[in-house]
């Protein structure tokens, strides 16, 4: 049993001093785990290139239709922020625009 331990203890501090999991993880699942982040890499950058080209599409249609003053400016950045923390980041144009309508719906009632 103190001779478990002592291997035990030993790896742990090879393990620490090396500050790199790979020595101590088989190639085999080093190998799947590589391929599992680069699929993760891969969806998140198709994620963040499709927010940009709604952010982009909205900031455009946007700059077509209106002139905002700096205030304007600030106050839908704060109403924004709060709006992103509210749907965990998941919010389109479509969603938005359906929002708004419903709102002035029961403004008008």
């Amino acid at each position: 049993m103190t001779a478990f331990v002592e291997r035990a203890v030993d790896f742990y501090l090879d393990y620490l001093s090396a500050n790199d999991a790979g020595l101590f993880l088989p190639t085999s699942i080093k190998s799947y785990l590589d391929g599992r982040l680069g699929q993760l890499e891969e969806r998140l950058s198709s994620l963040a290139f499709r927010q940009a080209v709604e952010q982009d599409m909205v900031a455009g249609i946007l700059a077509d239709a209106y002139q905002f003053s700096d205030e304007d400016l600030r106050r839908r950045r704060s109403e924004s922020v709060q709006n992103v923390k509210k749907t965990n980041g998941r919010v389109s144009l479509e969603q938005r625009v359906r929002r708004a309508w419903e709102e002035d719906d029961e403004w008008q009632d």
